[in-house]
């Protein structure tokens, strides 16, 4: 079995169900158009993006990094507690087996990770690994994961280079005004309204507690 099949057999037997990316509401109408670009590709265009992550700390700009389920609420919090205009794209999980991807158990930028080779974490080891009990974290039944959520919530997956518009589900907003003005934009993709603190704003142990 190759390293692909095998990715993609760990992904439906976890039954996971989608891949997640935040980004401010302002990239929306070009990555519906171009879909989700990596630093290198956005640094590229004309029009420059808004990023979340200046510094790219793990040295991947070829890559994007997604989310199995429900975002870095750590990391995505920071960012909208100055700025409340982001939103969460839903993506196809087959860009897991189709794409190049690297799988990381922990932040890319964490030493624990960093001093991987891309080899490992290119391979179905590494996928497998994301869903391993992590000693200085509290247990799996503790945190009442779901059989397909990485053990750590800061743990991600960097998909080289781009991830096409045809691989997104759908977005979700903030509120009713956000989803007003681009619904026309979003046309036959689902969008829909998680209000703040709720689903993919809240953090992912309040959701998996009491959600």
């Amino acid at each position: 079995m190759s390293n692909k099949e095998s990715i993609k057999k760990i992904v439906k037997e976890k039954d996971v169900p989608y891949l997640v990316h935040f980004t401010h509401i302002s990239n929306l109408e070009s990555i519906l158009d171009k879909g989700i670009l990596s630093r290198n590709k956005t640094d590229a265009l004309e029009q420059k993006a808004v990023v979340n992550d200046e510094l790219r700390l793990d040295n991947h700009r070829e890559t994007i990094s997604v989310s199995i389920a429900h975002p870095n609420d750590k990391m995505f919090y920071k960012y909208r507690d100055s700025d409340e205009d982001w939103c969460v794209i839903g993506i196809k999980r087959k860009v897991l087996w189709q794409e190049d991807c690297l799988f990381c158990k922990h932040n890319a930028a964490s030493a624990k990770v960093s001093d991987l080779t891309p080899e490992y974490l290119a391979s179905d080891d590494a996928l497998k690994s994301m869903f391993d009990e992590v000693e200085e974290l509290d247990s799996r039944a503790e945190q009442c994961l779901k059989e397909y959520d990485p053990t750590d919530v800061q743990a991600e997956v960097l998909v080289k280079d781009e991830i096409s518009p045809d691989d997104i589900l759908g977005v979700i907003v903030s509120n009713r005004a956000i989803k007003k003005k681009y619904k026309d934009l979003i046309e036959e993709k689902n969008i829909k309204i998680n209000s703040p603190d709720k689903g993919v704003y809240a953090t992912r142990l309040y959701r998996r507690k009491w959600q």
